[in-house]
């Protein structure tokens, strides 16, 4: 069952500079940072609050390691900006099989290691009206 939106996802080309446009205008604070090679990111997460299921919801900011990245190439097709929704859920693995059950295209067969030891999958967006979704696990300990 989806609990919460984990976070929003921005595409960014400058990460330092995005981070502290969201620090100076909102006062949103890194509460992680990482480079995901897997997925060619260098990433920030801004924590906004936290949630009543005990995890929290949060801006990601992602800026492409390199141009063949799948954010490098969202980045040069569609410039800065959302680039998906992440919901949260106890149980990425089942609830990716129910939704896919759904007619819904989930893009990964396994789910894959994401922010902060998080477990992740993407559904397609042309199957969910132009919005690339993530189901996320959270570690335990974030």
């Amino acid at each position: 069952m989806l609990t919460r939106i984990d976070h929003i996802g921005i595409a960014c080309f400058d990460l330092d500079r995005t981070v502290e446009f969201y620090r100076a205008t909102y006062g949103f604070e890194v509460f992680h940072s990482e480079i995901n090679e897997e997925q060619g990111v260098r990433e920030a997460m801004l924590k906004i609050n936290e949630t009543s299921d005990g995890g929290a919801s949060y801006l990601q900011l992602l800026e492409p390691t390199r141009e063949d990245s799948a954010v490098g190439k969202w980045l040069a097709k569609n410039g800065e900006g959302v680039h998906h929704i992440a919901f949260g859920t106890e149980d990425v693995d089942g609830d990716a099989a129910a939704i896919g059950e759904k007619g819904v295209r989930v893009l990964y067969d396994e789910p894959r290691t994401g922010s902060m030891g998080s477990r992740i999958t993407f559904l397609h967006p042309k199957d969910c009206h132009g919005v690339l979704t993530e189901l996320v696990t959270s570690r335990a300990d974030h």
